[in-house]
């Protein structure tokens, strides 16, 4: 098993192979390559997994699917806990046609038959250096949040799903605050807001992977921030093309960007709105947040187009002149709310006071951030495609799962 690194940057390589043969020709093909930062050890899958669970992914993996009694599931499972521009050399023991197509059409750069040898897999690494270079649309997701009125609540999801994401599923997660006069981002995720970060808006010759890499602060393992706070005075200068470099290269660095954005429709807002993926609009129960979100809704779907939106309704149980019912609400906006999260001001007052993200507590907030952060790794949409399949006449999924079984028993017959 290989060791944790000291350093916040990815490996370029690493490789885990299940004997010492195969691991000699993974370093010697990083010889041959003059290949820094790569390593080579004798390890199994779960060597693997443990890795990618508390490393940086490295640009370049090698795993040994020898032993995998269903390969096509832990390659699955590889590209689940990896960042998206992390390529795959798989290499094992079967000689099957089949696996190799099944495991090229994952997008496993090569699949290579032991025993190796130094020229086929020194190939399959220069090929993976170029797919490296290539293949931008290998690429994260970029979710937009936004509060349709003041303190709607952009920055606690913003914070505690990036959280759950980081610490419950192993994605590597960003954390993003776009509010440099007055964001508090940082104060959720208990860091400090360095300002370093500003400089990069009005500079972008300075827009590389390790510039990047010094801006971003660490929360913990897998989850980062990035925010800063300008002067309230001189304010800050941005260069679009440097903001939309910086956006472009850190999608292809994290599994998820959480943007806690502004309502102001400013050079900054549109770019992230544009690199997005989907949109989380957060609302109350007034007339002034359903107006503001019923415009943000056109605004979306004209200027961006069959991109996701969520609406999530905040401070709910909360009594104040003006709330409106949830029906009222949803009759103005045109569309139904995606998700309510209950009031809790107790909690999520001393969470926020000492830096302690919400989400790492139980309860019934806590659950509908865990609904939440599903959406956004995409679960919620397969159940409703199972959902949708068992409302059809006459079908139910175990119909389906004794069909499959029917099918696959008649192919073993034959």
């Amino acid at each position: 098993m290989a060791k944790s690194g000291t350093s916040s940057l990815p490996h370029n390589l690493m490789a885990f192979v299940n004997d010492a043969v195969s691991e000699q020709i993974v370093w010697n093909v990083i010889k041959e390559t003059n290949m820094a930062y790569a390593e080579a050890c004798v390890g199994t899958l779960t060597d693997a997994f443990s890795f990618l669970k508390a490393e940086r992914s490295p640009k370049i993996l090698i795993v040994d699917i020898s032993d995998a009694e269903l390969p096509l599931g832990d390659i699955a499972k590889i590209k689940d806990l990896s960042t998206p521009n992390m390529a795959i050399i798989a290499v094992g023991s079967r000689n099957e046609v089949g696996l190799f197509r099944d495991l090229k059409s994952m997008g496993v750069i090569d699949y290579i038959v032991k025993p190796l040898n130094t020229t086929l897999l020194r190939t399959a690494v220069e090929i993976a250096n170029g797919t490296l270079k290539e293949e931008i649309s290998k690429t994260g997701k970029l979710i937009h949040v936004v509060s349709t009125v003041g303190g709607a609540g952009s920055t606690t999801i913003a914070a505690n799903v990036g959280w759950i994401l980081a610490n419950h599923h192993y994605k590597r997660t960003l954390v993003m605050d776009l509010d440099f006069l007055y964001g508090t981002t940082n104060l959720l995720l208990d860091i400090k807001a360095e300002n370093a970060y500003l400089d990069i808006l009005e500079s972008p010759d300075k827009i590389d992977d390790y510039f990047a890499e010094t801006i971003m602060r660490k929360c913990q393992q897998r989850l980062y921030y990035l925010g800063g706070l300008c002067d309230l005075v001189r304010g800050v200068q941005v260069d679009e093309g440097a903001f939309e470099a910086l956006m472009t290269l850190l999608k292809t660095q994290f599994n998820y960007v959480l943007v806690d954005a502004q309502r102001h429709v400013d050079t900054i807002n549109r770019t992230s709105m544009r690199k997005a993926d989907a949109f989380m609009l957060l609302v109350e129960m007034t007339m002034a947040s359903a107006q503001n979100t019923a415009r943000m809704l056109e605004y979306i779907s004209v200027e961006y187009p069959n991109k996701k939106i969520s609406i999530i309704s905040n401070k709910n149980g909360l009594s104040s002149a003006g709330a409106l019912a949830k029906e009222s609400f949803e009759d103005v906006i045109g569309r139904k709310i995606d998700y309510t999260l209950p009031l809790d001001e107790t909690i999520t007052l001393a969470a926020a006071n000492v830096g302690q993200p919400v989400a790492s507590s139980d309860g019934p907030l806590t659950e509908v951030l865990n609904e939440i952060a599903d959406e956004v790794l995409g679960k919620n949409d397969n159940q409703a495609i199972v959902n949708a399949l068992e409302q059809k006449e006459g079908f139910t999924f175990k119909k389906l799962q004794k069909q499959v079984m029917n099918i696959v028993l008649n192919l073993i017959r034959k």
